[in-house]
């Protein structure tokens, strides 16, 4: 495959994680202003869900393109963490790794949430609590996309 093809999947997956991160947080905001619990439960299953897939889509996208970019050789060639050449991309690769490991723990809190939420019997506190720290890993997680993303606009302009 050429590196275009590469290329724009890696846009795409940016742009869908970035989807994601936008219906996260209207999704979020309907929880908090929910005041009926069934309502409550059913925005905080559609918010992880919309995360779990804005995330999964988004990390496996730029993993593969992103790998793919590195090893073709039309296009630029940025090769493997050309560090010293090339700061702006290795900022982005450390903070694409922190991303991974969140993305670990996001999916780990989802699947709390998502068992609590599929029980009859399930007490509020304990569901918004769990759900809010399966929420604050993702907020971080589309921090750190936010910033991966800015890098990528301004690349060598900002960082050498």
């Amino acid at each position: 495959m050429s590196y275009q093809v590469f290329y724009w999947i890696h846009i795409i997956s940016y742009i869908s994680w970035l989807l994601a991160f936008a219906l996260s947080i209207a999704l979020a905001a309907k929880v908090r202003g929910s005041r009926m619990f069934a309502e409550q439960k059913r925005y905080m299953h559609l918010e992880r869900l919309t995360t779990n897939v804005g995330a999964h889509l988004g990390a496996l996208g730029i993993l593969i393109s992103g790998s793919a970019m590195a090893s073709i050789s039309s296009g630029p060639q940025w090769g493997w963490l050309p560090f010293q050449l090339y700061p702006w991309l290795a900022l982005k690769q450390i903070i694409f790794a922190a991303i991974l490991v969140l993305v670990f723990f996001s999916i780990r809190r989802s699947r709390i949430v998502k068992r609590l939420l599929k029980q009859e019997e399930v007490e509020k506190e304990s569901t918004m609590n769990q759900w809010s720290a399966a929420y604050r890993i993702s907020l971080l997680v589309y921090l750190f996309v936010l910033i991966n993303t800015f890098l990528g606009l301004v690349k060598p302009y900002l960082l050498g």
